[in-house]
């Protein structure tokens, strides 16, 4: 029954008819499947008769071993054309034996167009020696994530990392490599782009004006200085690195550079501490300012203490002569005179600008120089300084004097020409007999000073312009003939002058401020006189031209006058007052204005 089979029974019928048959047949059983390999083969028996003989081997565990076989590469199959890397195998000779279908996604060619050929073919020219000295330098030895740039179709250039395990034969001889590579061009360029910011960045760390030191907070060694932080503490990076803070700075900084640690270990947040003095190598006072920052390792815990210092010397300054010039110039709005004023300024020059000696001269007739006031000057300086004439004047005010008159100890020497009006008005000097070079702060803040001091001169200048102008004018009323007041809006008295005072009885002094109605005009004249001006001060009515009128001395009796009044405006037009002058005319009118 096993036989019975339409397919055996026609093998068995070729048989029977002369031809050899082999045909795999495959039986069910319950317990599974059997395969057979089965033979069947013409036989005469020995009467002559014709017959077969069936042979049946047993191929079941092959045939089960070639199944697993053929899904196990369909699956590494279906791996190699899923995955995003490419699969190599090259050659001893560097030609590609086998490449898989990815290439075609990835490089833009399709394996048969890369078998054959060598890898260097596609590599970048420029690159292609470099990748032929690193490929002969693996020695047959495996490797892992070796970068090779390639080039796609299109002419993109590419980056792949390959890691690759040597193939030999079965003599033991080097056959080639079998490789899976990634295209990593993404993360290269990102990579490159991250080395680039972190040069950049060390760069900027590199170059800025402000200290940065780097400290492990386990071990307390300094891993890290910038090049404002080795000159600092002048010393080269190989030698600081991996020291302590005693063994680096002098004990003098050691405060400056721990300030706000203990803070900052405790909050885990940057400290900022008040800046400090320090003295540098060449004697100036110099303001740092620290500020502690933490920086956490991977896991998150704080692994180091970023230092940074900052020189805020010259914020300290400019606050500083900030200070100093508004001092000044409340110094200076107080001052009543040229003379006052320049004493003023010696004295802000001497504190502002760091100088040993100093002095102010006023410009006179002629370009001579007339000492104000002087500080620090030898005893010879200081007896030539009362005055000074011809060259050496002008060579102060034009600012070409070479030193400081009359002592030729002071070693650097700056001259600073007070202006008003495009004319010298005074001139200041400064000089410092421990440097050559008064240093550029003091530079400024003597400049500032002389700025100042021009612009009090002018205002000086001008308030004694104006003075003059009114005790001329005070001379001309107190001299003139006539009786004249100043009478404002609301009818107090502002001015009378010498004649009007005499001939009244009063002192200037007894008038100004009083009512000018209720203390000289009559009783009887008061409220018409009053309302009349009220008029007049309103714009109510014209000015009245020449008239009669009296008015109360202080003894009581009346006096008359021939009055003449001027309304006084100002710039914009509107009435601010009355003057008025009298000529004395004898008796009291009757029939008065």
């Amino acid at each position: 029954s096993a036989f019975d089979h339409p397919l055996i029974r026609a093998r068995i019928e070729d048989a029977l008819g002369g031809d050899d048959v082999v045909e795999e047949v495959r039986f069910l059983r319950t317990g599974g499947e059997l395969f057979f390999r089965m033979k069947i083969l013409p036989t005469a028996f020995n009467d002559g008769s014709p017959g077969i003989t069936i042979i049946l081997e047993d191929i079941t565990s092959q045939k089960l071993s070639e199944e697993a076989l053929r899904a196990e590469e369909a699956k590494f199959r279906a791996l190699v054309e899923d995955i995003n890397d490419i699969i190599w195998n090259v050659g001893d000779d560097g030609t590609f034996s086998y490449v898989s279908p990815k290439s075609f996604d990835l490089l833009g060619y399709a394996p048969d167009e890369m078998v054959g050929r060598p890898l260097l073919d596609f590599v970048p020219a420029s690159e292609q020696e470099r990748v032929a000295e690193r490929l002969a330098g693996l020695l047959d030895r495996p490797f892992s994530l070796l970068p090779i740039p390639m080039l796609h179709r299109s002419g993109k250039s590419l980056v792949f990392e390959a890691s690759g395990t040597p193939d030999f034969d079965e003599i033991g001889d080097f056959g080639g490599y079998r490789m899976v590579a990634r295209d990593v061009t993404e993360r290269h360029q990102a990579e490159r782009r991250v080395r680039g910011w972190k040069s950049f960045l060390h760069c900027i760390v590199q170059n800025i004006p402000d200290m940065v030191f780097v400290r492990e907070i386990a071990g307390g060694k300094y891993v890290f200085f910038n090049r404002a932080a080795e000159a600092f503490v002048g010393g080269a990076p190989e030698h600081l690195a991996g020291k302590e803070e005693g063994e680096i700075f002098g004990p003098d900084l050691v405060p400056l550079i721990t300030c706000g640690e203990a803070e900052m270990l405790l909050k885990q947040s940057p400290v900022e501490c008040p800046a400090m003095p320090v003295v540098f190598q060449n004697g100036e006072t110099h303001h740092l300012q620290t500020k502690k920052i933490p920086i956490a390792g991977e896991g998150g815990e704080m692994k180091y203490v970023l230092t940074i210092v900052r020189d805020i010397t010259d914020h300290v300054r400019a606050d500083a002569l900030l200070a100093d010039q508004r001092d000044l110039a409340e110094a200076l709005g107080s001052a009543s005179d040229l003379r006052e004023a320049l004493s003023i300024c010696l004295d802000a020059a001497m504190q502002a600008a760091g100088v040993d000696a100093a002095a102010v001269y006023a410009v006179r007739e002629e370009g001579r120089l007339e000492r104000v006031a002087a500080f620090g000057l030898s005893a010879e300086a200081a007896a030539r300084a009362e005055r000074i004439d011809g060259d050496e004047a002008g060579a102060l005010i034009g600012g070409r004097a070479a030193a400081f008159p009359g002592d030729e100890d002071l070693r650097g020497t700056v001259t600073f020409t007070i202006v008003h009006g495009g004319m010298p008005v005074a001139v200041l000097v400064a000089g410092s007999r421990l440097t050559g070079l008064i240093p550029a702060a003091g530079v400024q803040a003597l400049e500032t000073i002389a700025a100042q001091a021009a612009n009090v001169a002018g205002r000086i200048l001008a308030q004694e312009t104006v003075r003059i102008e009114r005790d001329r004018a005070e001379r001309y009323l107190d001299v003139a003939g006539v009786m004249i007041a100043g009478i404002r809006t609301d009818g107090t008295i502002e001015r009378m002058n010498l004649t009007g005072c005499l001939a009244l009885g009063y002192a200037e002094t007894d008038l100004v401020g009083k009512n000018w109605f209720k203390t000289l005009v009559p009783t009887r004249l008061r409220p018409r006189l009053e309302a009349n001006f009220r008029r007049l001060m309103e714009g109510a009515s014209p000015t009245p031209g020449e008239e009669k009128g009296s008015l109360l001395a202080r003894d009581g009796g009346e006096i008359g006058v021939l009055w003449r009044n001027t309304i006084v405006r100002d710039h914009d037009g509107r009435i601010t007052g009355l003057v008025t002058s009298g000529l004395i005319s004898g008796p009291p009118a009757e029939d008065v204005y």
